[in-house]
């Protein structure tokens, strides 16, 4: 974080995806991914919201649990997501981390309605 000449206070950040977001994203066990990108920029702080915490998910299941109920409610008001893997949108390839879980096809660990 620095201050511009204009005495504006900006922040340079990171993007991370969403599995929603990243073209070609297989189907996940966990609800709560991100990817990290390559995607970085310079915004004014103002433009923040909030900070989030990305965990690996390790860290991540010992934090919430192994009960898939722990997990229905993730997106409410949750700020701790896990580590999947690394998105490129300009390329469009995934490169996951070795210790994220794929299910196959539509199969679901857990109903989010």
């Amino acid at each position: 974080m620095w201050e511009t000449s204009t005495n504006n206070m900006v922040v340079r950040v990171k993007w991370f995806y969403h599995p929603e977001e990243a073209e070609g994203c297989p189907n996940l066990k966990y609800p709560g991914a991100l990817f990290q990108s390559p995607h970085e920029d310079e915004n004014d702080v103002q433009t923040i919201s909030h900070k989030c915490e990305v965990l690996p998910l390790k860290e991540y299941t010992e934090k919430f649990g192994s009960s898939p109920e722990r997990y229905r409610a993730i997106y409410d008001n949750n700020d701790t997501y896990y580590l999947a893997g690394f998105y490129d949108p300009t390329a469009v390839s995934i490169k996951m981390q070795p210790d994220i879980d794929i299910l196959p096809g539509d199969e679901k660990w857990i109903d989010m309605d």
